[in-house]
């Protein structure tokens, strides 16, 4: 198969996905504060959930063609979805995975960072969750290694819509 090769199944195939069936390459859409739909894609898994990319296509439905994913920018910085929450128990918004990048490679990645601890126990993890030990100072301006619910993703979209 070649590297851009979609499957798109659309918004009505599949209403909850369990998290163990959640792969990199996964393409999702969800219903934003705003009643229109954003669409994203899930880059690695990680130890507390699947980080991803937030496009910058919206969209009145929630569909969207190859040529609209391919010509897409990243809306935000790379975040850690609570993919329990949102995609396997739906506990809160409504969050679906509806096609997949078949054989995605994440790129631009390389400098992005998330940090958990405090003092001299802090850690720097990567987007494939390898993580270093750093120290306070280095952590400042990382991006918490935690993950987000949909509220917390509709709160740092919202000025960018």
């Amino acid at each position: 198969m070649s590297k851009n090769t979609f499957n798109i199944w659309g918004w009505d195939k599949k209403k909850r996905t369990m998290i163990r069936f959640i792969k990199t390459g996964d393409i999702f859409c969800f219903l934003n504060e705003k009643n229109t739909y954003c669409f994203g894609r899930i880059l690695s898994k990680v130890s507390i959930g699947n980080v991803a990319e937030i496009l910058d296509f919206v969209s009145p439905t929630p569909e969207i063609k190859v040529n609209e994913i391919e010509q897409s920018n990243r809306l935000i910085e790379l975040v850690i979805l609570d993919s329990y929450t949102l995609f396997d128990r739906k506990i809160e918004g409504d969050w679906r995975i509806i096609g997949r990048h078949i054989n995605y490679i994440p790129t631009d990645f390389e400098n992005t960072f998330f940090t958990y601890g405090v003092g001299d126990s802090c850690r720097k993890v990567d987007i494939f969750d390898n993580e270093v030990p750093i120290n306070e100072s280095q952590a400042k301006g990382l991006t918490d290694y935690s993950p987000l619910g949909n509220y917390d993703i509709n709160d740092l979209i919202s000025d960018k819509l």
